[in-house]
């Protein structure tokens, strides 16, 4: 006990002496980042009060003026509150640390931290901008440009809690009501444009562009914390508003630089109603433009920064009016947002007015469209005259006349005629480009080519020609583009041609949309509209014969073989072999006009298109003077084709010829080819010797890799040769080199697993097909691969996989997650369907399986062979065409003869007849019909049973019995369309009659299974021939034409008998 209170004592006053020496006091003061400052927080909590009692009180410890100062400087500045912990780590420059900090502890409202102060977020505001800012003027990372979205979201972050702190304590000290936002002081303390202009482009880059928010309203809100409220869940454009309005309040001069970045982001979310208050807060002149309805406003306002516009040759003018043109071409008139009037305005916040229609698209409708066209048309022309017609001031008449001459200094930028040039493009108004398109050639005609890249971006549809250019690359693809979806071609060859002029030559991806948007694809009309191009190449004093302009037309005609129709290709393939002069006809001397990749193009055009002898003589022909011309690929390619056109023979004697040839390799290409052959060919065993030889090539050097063709090939030889575990390893094999699999080779396996009636391997299959298809992989990741698309085939082989193994519940879920996922079926998928609600047959196993597979079960339990209450799966049938009609299919005549057959499966002939005929008959006619096969069914019943309820049943409520009798031809007929009215129907549902009857007739057939509503013979044959007379009645008095000849001649006796009785 002595010892133990001399140690108590001994700590006592350790802590008591720790606690004078520091000026933070003894609990928890210390601030370090290290390990020390946990064991220390755990040495300072005292264990009982006994202790804390001996402790000298802290006022004593005696702290001088610097030490205080000093701490209070590490928390956030002097009588600025506590802000330590996020101080040292923004001082140090440690962004992780200091974002963890503030988003963990001190961001929340329910924090015990205190919170960091406005000048120390900005501190970190400003940390974080900096951080992603290129060293370099003009050159940027890709590190850097990796890092900058992040650092726009944790900025964005940041200011929305900023402002709406400012907002909030601004508010609690007013004694007014005014909560205008343009009221509050939001000044950050930044003077330096370039902060305000970087943070205004990662805010930008943090937004989602790919979904604009449209127009958006100005804040309005009644107090000071709504608005706190609304800003802490504002848009992008409305927050980039606060940062222009916190920039004025700074003192900083919105310059062309902030302006520009302002303009950009309010044009990639299409916000005209962000852009015009946003321009009324520095410059009211360039809102007027925007918006006329605020004239009135803006000129009661002192325009304190000035008028851009009386500064035309400045590069604040120009920056601006690019900016607002931008906007124009793709925002909507601010004055007519979208506001569902049911809806209260305070209620709708900062959510998009006008985006519920996204007027883009073709959702429009032709008013819409027209009035948008209209208001984005006369915007682009106010905009454009207004800056234009800045420049032209009065001077004196060169003869003495008293009026006054006019002269223009302005001459307006190329992206601006080019943007007034799109948005006319767009409208339709094709006088109007075209004389805008003749003002760009004025105006490239005044300018000197600019030897310098800067402000060049080279598009991905063009690349440089040669140095010196007028006009960047991305507006002429744009124009090019804009172009192409009008329609207008001619305008199209103008501009290619033009981009040639100015030393950008077009790759394939442009000469393919030129090409895309030909109407007529005859041999006339594409050679017209090349001669098009090549005049207007000429007029630019260019050559279409430039090997640089040449050959990628070439390749664009040739290029686009799995798209382009067999007989468009084949006269795309003429004409390029008349530009490259590689015709037929063509002597040797012509033959080097292009290269030897842009002719193997032309002769894998010509296999793809299945000319496969042309293709030979050619190669053969141009082999002289080509002797590096046919490469191992070109013969893969060869033998491929051969494969394709059923030509298996010839394709296997290609490749023994060239095997025989000492100084030709056999490559990894060529096994695949010839895989491919032997499996077209269905030789599977050979098939898979071949796969063996591929699997150690790429065991050997895991570098070469065959296609997922390839390996598509390699499993459906496996699965046709019945060794399912080879072609499991084969996908493993698929799964370890990251050869992504796709939708053909899990319906490949699907269909294997079927044919051996394997529930466990289907099973598995389906399991990796879904991880694939929820597994989407990091765009980090090297080996990105987009999430696995399972197409509509899958399903069906899914869904009849599990029809076959007598599963139909399993079936059924299937085609629920095919609707889920928005998976659009088929009429195999329709018919699938159909057989799995009326699955009423045993399963037939294959009788020559062998033991040794791996995936096939023997003893398969009852369950699996019978579905037990039948009569259960055909009321999903109603709900399952419904669907299917919801989902866009429309039915096909063999889907209603499959529809008939279904039904009569289980013997609801009156089903059937009533959606073929009832909508023809009369209500009393049908009311008969309803009454008689009740009759039939309370024949069938016990007589027992029938008596007693004869007796207790009023006659009154006879009317009960029939609905009640009849429910299920009424959920039919609710739910089932109506089958069309035909020879086809009709000779389907006597010949299914006939077929059902037949079955009914041998007894001892175990494989006739009768629905349990159906279990008496008798019943089925009452209901059959009742309404088979309903029929023959029905087609004899108003079809006529589509009653059978046998009917007629059936009921001509019945009534010759009945007659002579």
């Amino acid at each position: 006990m002595q010892h133990r209170a001399m140690a108590s004592r001994f700590l006592t006053r350790s802590r008591a002496l720790t606690a004078r020496a520091s000026p933070l006091g003894a609990r928890g003061g210390l601030h370090t980042s290290s390990v020390s400052a946990k064991l220390l927080d755990k040495l300072f909590k005292q264990p009982d009060g006994d202790a804390e009692a001996h402790m000298e009180p802290r006022s004593e410890a005696k702290v001088s003026l610097i030490q205080r100062l000093g701490a209070m400087r590490r928390r956030g500045g002097y009588g600025q509150g506590a802000g330590m912990p996020l101080y040292v780590p923004i001082k140090a420059k440690n962004i992780e640390r200091a974002w963890e900090i503030w988003a963990r502890h001190m961001r929340r409202p329910d924090s015990t931290v205190s919170p960091p102060t406005k000048e120390t977020l900005v501190d970190l505001v400003l940390l974080i901008a900096n951080a992603v800012r290129s060293r370099a003027a003009g050159i940027e990372t890709d590190a850097i440009r990796a890092k900058q979205p992040v650092a726009g979201f944790r900025i964005t972050t940041l200011l929305q809690h900023i402002f709406a702190e400012s907002v909030r304590e601004q508010g609690a000290k007013r004694s007014d009501e005014l909560c205008e936002l343009s009221s509050f002081d939001l000044r950050l303390g930044v003077s330096a444009h370039s902060d305000y202009a970087h943070m205004i482009a990662l805010v930008l880059l943090a937004a989602d562009c790919s979904m604009p928010s449209g127009n958006t309203r100005a804040i309005d809100a009644a107090t000071a914390e709504d608005l706190a409220l609304e800003i802490s869940n504002m848009p992008t454009t409305r927050l980039v508003q606060l940062l222009v309005q916190a920039a004025i309040q700074d003192g900083v001069t919105v310059d062309a630089g902030i302006l520009r970045a302002v303009l950009a982001a309010m044009a990639a979310m299409h916000d005209v109603a962000a852009a015009c208050d946003t321009l009324a807060l520095c410059y009211p002149s360039l809102a007027e433009l925007l918006d006329p309805g605020l004239a009135r406003t803006a000129q009661t306002q002192q325009a304190a920064l000035g008028d851009p516009l009386t500064d035309p040759m400045g590069e604040l003018c120009s920056a601006a009016v690019a900016g607002m043109l931008q906007i124009a071409k793709v925002g909507t008139d601010p004055n007519q947002l979208a506001v569902d009037p049911n809806q209260p305005q305070e209620d709708l916040s900062y959510e998009q007015l006008d985006g519920i229609v996204d007027y883009n698209s073709k959702e429009l409708t032709e008013d819409e469209l027209k009035k948008l066209n209209t208001w984005r048309t006369a915007t682009a022309e106010r905009i454009y005259r207004a800056y234009v017609s800045a420049g032209i001031s009065q001077v004196p008449a060169p003869d003495n006349s008293p009026h006054p001459a006019l002269l223009g200094s302005v001459v307006p930028t190329p992206g601006m005629v080019a943007t007034v040039l799109e948005i006319n493009l767009a409208a339709g108004d094709i006088e109007l480009a075209a004389l805008y398109y003749e003002a760009l050639k004025a105006v490239l005609h005044q300018l000197q080519p600019s030897v310098s890249t800067d402000g060049f971006s080279n598009a991905a549809a063009c690349h440089e020609l040669k140095p010196g250019h007028k006009m960047d690359a991305d507006l002429w693809v744009r124009m090019v583009q804009t172009a192409n979806a009008s329609g207008q071609i001619w305008l199209a060859a103008q501009l290619l041609g033009g981009m040639a002029g100015d030393n950008w030559a077009p790759l394939q991806v442009a000469y393919e949309r030129y090409l895309d948007g030909v109407g007529d694809p005859s041999e006339a009309s594409l050679a017209k509209i090349i001669d098009e191009l090549r005049d207007s190449m000429l007029a630019n004093n260019t050559s279409v014969a430039d090997p640089a302009l040449l050959e990628p037309l070439i390749c664009a005609l040739v290029g686009q073989r799995d798209r382009v129709p067999a007989e468009h290709l084949a006269v795309r393939i003429e004409q390029a072999l008349l530009l490259s002069g590689l015709s037929d006809n063509a002597d040797s001397a012509q033959t080097a006009a292009v290269s030897d990749e842009t002719a193997r193009e032309i002769l894998r055009a010509l296999i793809a298109n299945d000319q496969i002898a042309r293709a030979q003589d050619l190669a053969d022909a141009w082999g002289s003077a080509r002797p590096e011309l046919v490469t191992h690929q070109y013969v893969a390619e060869l033998i491929r084709g051969l494969g394709r056109t059923g030509k298996h023979a010839q394709a296997l004697e290609l490749f023994t010829d060239y095997q025989q040839l000492d100084q030709n390799e056999i490559t990894l290409e060529m096994l695949c080819a010839v895989l491919e052959v032997y499996t077209g060919a269905g030789d599977y065993a050979e098939a898979i010797s071949v796969g063996k030889r591929i699997r150690g090539l790429v065991s050997a050097d895991p570098q070469r890799l065959p296609s997922r063709d390839t390996f598509n090939c390699l499993l459906s030889a496996y699965c046709h040769a019945t060794q399912p575990g080879e072609a499991m390893r084969v996908l493993e094999e698929m799964r370890r080199y990251r050869v992504h699999a796709d939708s053909d080779t899990y319906t490949i396996l699907v269909l294997a697993m079927s044919a051996l009636r394997s529930l466990e391997g289907l099973k598995l299959i389906a399991a990796l097909a879904n991880v694939d298809y929820n597994l989407a992989a990091r765009e980090s990741d090297q080996d990105y691969s987009p999430p696995l698309v399972l197409d509509t085939d899958y399903y069906n082989a899914l869904i009849e996989a599990y029809g076959r193994m007598a599963e139909p519940m399993l079936a059924l879920q299937v085609w629920e997650v095919m609707r889920f996922r928005g998976v659009r079926p088929n009429h195999l998928t329709a018919t699938l369907l159909m057989d799995t609600c009326g699955w009423c047959e045993r399963v037939h196993w294959d009788e020559d399986m062998k033991s040794q597979l791996v995936f096939v079960n023997h003893e398969v339990p009852d369950d699996y062979v019978y579905t037990g209450a039948k009569l259960l799966y055909y009321h999903f049938l109603g709900s399952a065409l419904q669907q299917l009609q919801q989902a866009g299919l429309e039915f096909s005549l063999a889907n209603y003869q499959h529809m008939i057959e279904t039904l009569l499966r289980g013997a609801f002939l009156d089903d059937v007849v009533t959606m073929l005929i009832g909508r023809y008959e009369e209500p009393e006619e049908t009311a008969m019909w309803i009454r008689r096969t009740y009759d039939a069914r309370f024949d069938q019943v016990n007589p027992l049973i029938r008596d007693w309820v004869k007796r207790t049943t009023p006659p009154a409520t006879e009317g009960g019995k029939e609905i009640s009798g009849h429910a299920v031809t009424r959920f039919m007929t609710d739910y089932l369309p109506p089958i069309p009215l035909c020879k086809e129907t009709v000779a389907t549902t006597y010949g299914a009659v006939e077929v059902l009857r037949g079955k009914f007739v041998s007894e001892d057939d175990p494989r006739v299974e009768v629905q349990l509503a159906y279990r008496s013979k008798g019943l089925v044959f009452a209901i059959l021939d009742l309404h088979e007379e309903r029929l023959d009645r029905f087609l004899a008095a108003k079809r006529p034409d589509l009653l059978p000849d046998d009917r007629r001649q059936r009921m001509q006796a019945a009534e010759q008998a009945e007659c002579a009785q």
